[in-house]
């Protein structure tokens, strides 16, 4: 009987894509072992991937674009309509992410959704009434309000001036009309895949938590702090459930574009990888006996304490040990302080950059070092 494997990576962020990791480790093990038979589900948690991940496992279309990046200069961005028609996913990171920008572009009081709200309304054009927003890896902290901006929600200042919204903007919002609001988007649903938790705003919320990472100092974010408040509360005379929603699970993913998606398009929140497990059929393949593989390899960039938390990796570790397989890590690189109470003995950890090793020299050569790794993996489980 051939030994089953499923090779199941998030991407390494800036390096390698979830797709090559498992071409990559799919030609190792074919090379070594022609008898295994290999399952490629190349994953992702909403972020950076998620629409080359999704296009791996179902059949859809993808769609060029030209749209605003996060400092408003025009680029081509990405999106897809699934195969069952009518169905949009649209990837965050394409249009608002940080990678698009330079390390001194990077200023979450400048940067805006704008462009995001480009695709949405490309895929309204194109007749779509379902939308999968992912969320993960954007350069904003501007409350999702370029994005409304985008599909005609209109924003004021104290003069009566029309704002061009970034997080700057947020501070001056004295007045919202939604008279233009894209009148489709009635009859349309929104889910939101991502997994981040927190709340929009306070000490776990999005310009606190995550805007340092996006280049804003402590003075800037108590800006979009201040105005993070302050659009919450000018869109509670809109929607009564405003400030409710700025407490929820995920309404500060994204720079605040959970909040804006739940508020202003009742979207419902779902987890980046529990979505796409389910639409890769991810438990069936690992409850049924003739599926069961006999190893998991999943991977990605950095393994730390939160990686087993609720991340990709930490997800597809909680299924190995449910269905009793074993499942080796690849991560680029690992934390060094780890709890080792959250690791069972059927998790085997390998890093692909050690203690000698530059980081830029494991991102350039990350392909053959990935190689090699793959082939320890097969080696110590014994696959022969």
């Amino acid at each position: 009987m051939n030994i089953l494997i499923v090779i199941a990576p998030d991407s390494f962020k800036g390096s390698l894509s979830a797709l090559e990791f498992c071409q990559i480790a799919t030609q190792v093990i074919k090379d070594e072992y022609t008898h295994a038979d290999i399952i490629q589900l190349p994953m992702a948690d909403g972020g950076e991937g998620t629409l080359d991940a999704i296009l791996a496992s179902v059949q859809g279309r993808l769609y060029s674009v030209a749209v605003q990046n996060p400092i408003r200069h025009t680029m081509i961005a990405h999106y897809a309509i699934l195969a069952e028609q009518q169905t949009a996913v649209i990837e965050m990171a394409q249009a608002s992410g940080l990678p698009l920008l330079t390390a001194k572009q990077r200023n979450p009081l400048l940067t805006s959704t704008y462009g995001t709200g480009e695709l949405i309304l490309e895929a309204l054009n194109q007749g779509c009434k379902h939308f999968i927003i992912t969320l993960g890896g954007s350069a904003t902290n501007d409350g999702g309000t370029g994005m409304l901006e985008a599909l005609g929600v209109q924003f004021f200042d104290a003069q009566g001036k029309k704002l061009r919204m970034c997080g700057q903007a947020l501070q001056y919002i004295a007045s919202i009309n939604i008279d233009s609001f894209d009148t489709r988007l009635k009859n349309c649903d929104f889910i939101i895949a991502g997994d981040v938790n927190n709340p929009l705003l306070g000490g776990q919320g999005a310009s606190v938590i995550f805007a340092p990472q996006k280049g804003a100092d402590a003075s800037m974010v108590a800006i979009l702090e201040s105005g993070m408040k302050n659009f919450v509360e000018q869109s509670q005379h809109l929607f009564d459930s405003a400030e409710y929603l700025s407490k929820y699970a995920g309404s500060g993913a994204a720079g605040g574009m959970g909040f804006a998606l739940m508020t202003y398009c009742q979207a419902s929140m779902q987890s980046g990888f529990e979505w796409l497990a389910k639409i890769n059929h991810l438990d069936k393949r690992l409850k049924e006996i003739n599926t069961r593989p006999d190893l998991i390899i999943t991977g990605e960039g950095c393994f730390d304490q939160q990686s087993l938390q609720g991340k990709l990796v930490g997800c597809l570790c909680q299924r190995a040990e449910h269905y009793q397989i074993p499942i080796a890590i690849i991560c680029g690189q690992q934390q060094s302080k780890l709890d080792d109470t959250l690791l069972n003995s059927n998790i085997h950890i390998y890093c692909l950059k050690d203690q000698q090793m530059s980081l830029e020299y494991s991102m350039n050569n990350v392909k053959k070092l990935l190689q090699h790794k793959v082939l320890r993996v097969i080696i110590n489980n014994k696959i022969n």
